[in-house]
């Protein structure tokens, strides 16, 4: 196996290390999958086994690399997996918004590592990252996740002002509701003992709806004038949403939070440089 790759261009540098920070504050590791066309992080959900994957992330290799040169298994094996501690790529590239090139490449010291080569304007730094290569019999369980036709598709307001929201919810309460209707409203919603709190987004774009919802079993409350078969929900971790919050610092263009009625939410980022940055949260159900 081998792998070399040059970023030479200070902008896509710079989002490479904001994805690869955003990443390493939702998990401590992280599967890096490296393919002939695309790059992969990959995070499973708490670490306890890779479906599915809490974020799934494909980076262009062609949008942010000079040069991209990998060399497989073998002819029908071409992608290489890496185990890989998020913390330590990301404590890495710290430098790099200020570099002027990075080399990445596959080494073997004592043991795998992926070695980064950062020049600067007046010095060289280089690290090497250990790595656990992943065996072939394990890379099945590493694959984009088939999740079902959600039941809407709304965009989200600015990350930086939901954040702001959300970190003062879960500061009350473990789980947070999201209700998106048809009409383009999102609500955030907590319950504690004492209080029931709700915030309001309204006149959001939805990219699709596919009611009506069937609410015969619904804890959610009716809102005056509201059709509830065109509202859908999901309760969700308070935490896991925030972190993915967190990605305000990647360069996008908007940001689309898709639920599976009560079972499912995904949030996908869209940026640019076509970089897919999804993170899928599990419904809490009672």
């Amino acid at each position: 196996m081998k792998f070399r790759a040059i970023m030479i261009d200070t902008g896509p540098m710079r989002e490479f290390t904001n994805i690869v920070s955003t990443i390493s504050k939702l998990s401590k590791e992280c599967i890096l999958r490296l393919s002939l066309d695309k790059m992969y992080f990959i995070v499973s959900e708490d670490n306890s086994g890779p479906a599915p994957p809490m974020l799934w992330c494909e980076i262009p290799q062609a949008m942010f690399f000079s040069e991209y040169q990998i060399v497989g298994v073998d002819e029908e094996y071409k992608d290489i997996y890496l185990g890989i501690v998020s913390a330590n790529l990301s404590r890495s590239l710290v430098t790099l918004k200020s570099a002027k090139c990075l080399k990445m490449k596959l080494t073997k010291k004592q043991i795998p590592c992926l070695t980064l080569e950062i020049e600067m304007e007046t010095r060289q730094v280089t690290h090497d990252i250990p790595v656990i290569v992943i065996p072939r019999k394990l890379w099945s369980e590493f694959q984009e996740p088939r999740i079902p036709q959600p039941d809407i598709s709304i965009e989200l307001p600015a990350l930086k002002q939901l954040r702001t929201t959300i970190d003062r919810m879960k500061a009350m309460s473990p789980e947070v509701i999201l209700r998106a209707s048809a009409e383009g409203r999102l609500t955030l919603q907590i319950k504690t003992g004492v209080a029931k709190v709700s915030t309001r987004f309204k006149d959001l774009r939805v990219d699709a709806f596919e009611g009506p919802i069937d609410h015969s079993d619904s804890e959610t409350e009716t809102q005056t004038n509201e059709d509830m078969s065109r509202v859908c929900f999901c309760r969700v971790d308070a935490k896991k949403f925030s972190m993915f919050l967190s990605a305000d610092q990647i360069s996008h263009n908007r940001t689309i939070c898709s639920i599976v009625h009560k079972k499912l939410v995904i949030l996908c980022l869209q940026t640019e440089e076509n970089v897919k940055f999804q993170c899928f949260i599990s419904g809490i159900v009672y």
